[in-house]
């Protein structure tokens, strides 16, 4: 058994699963079944959904997607355990970004897996943060020791450039094309308000086009979208 000696056998590991693909919830609750030590106790698409549901079930351990759409899995992760310091959660991401991987770090995640491992390395890092150990996969660990400095670097420039988190939020937003109407609907702001906030963020970063915002949005782990 994978988990054997991690979770005791009158013991159960109650998991929440947060991706705002439904095909990845599912693929996942469907290979956790086989272990019957582990009980997935519920599932959400975005980030405000996953701390809503988190205040009421209190999972133990939380997968939780970095990118997804509105509030993003790094500050879902910061008020979760605001709330709940004992949850512990598990990042998923496609790529990560050494600037995310600083945030994330920051917020109190304690592993850091991308979508491209193998499931038994998942089940691994699993039962390391549900044992409130740190875990980081292989290629994430070459990632940082391989470029240290530059981890360092642009996890202060996130701290010290985007101190407000509805400013990473309308980012976000513009970065994935949102209109400003969109966002306004999704602030519950007037478009002058939102539109406003777009050119005060964007003076603030010295951008002058959406094209220089996304770049900056994805180098910062802001959103996973590819040059």
């Amino acid at each position: 058994m994978i988990l054997e000696g991690s979770v005791k056998q009158s013991e159960t590991m109650r998991l929440f699963i947060a991706d705002d693909h439904g095909i990845v919830r599912e693929g996942l609750k469907s290979l956790l079944r086989r272990y019957p030590e582990i009980e997935v106790v519920g599932e959400a698409a975005t980030g405000a959904e996953t701390i809503d549901l988190a205040r009421i079930i209190n999972p133990d351990v939380v997968i939780m997607d970095i990118h997804m759409p509105g509030l993003d899995g790094i500050e879902a992760s910061r008020q979760i355990l605001r709330d709940n310091p004992k949850i512990r959660i598990l990042a998923l991401a496609g790529a990560l970004s050494n600037a995310a991987l600083f945030q994330g770090v920051q917020a109190g995640i304690k592993g850091f897996m991308l979508k491209e491992s193998m499931f038994s390395e998942l089940l691994e890092a699993i039962t390391a943060v549900f044992r409130n150990e740190e875990y980081y996969c292989p290629r994430i660990r070459s990632q940082v020791a391989g470029d240290y400095k530059s981890f360092l670097s642009q996890g202060k420039a996130v701290q010290e450039t985007l101190m407000d988190l509805q400013e990473r939020e309308l980012i976000q937003l513009l970065s994935e094309g949102k209109s400003i109407a969109q966002i306004a609907e999704y602030f519950r702001k007037s478009p002058k308000t939102i539109d406003a906030r777009r050119r005060k963020v964007m003076a603030k970063l010295g951008f002058s086009s959406i094209a220089d915002l996304t770049k900056f949005a994805i180098a910062q782990g802001l959103t996973d979208l590819k040059y």
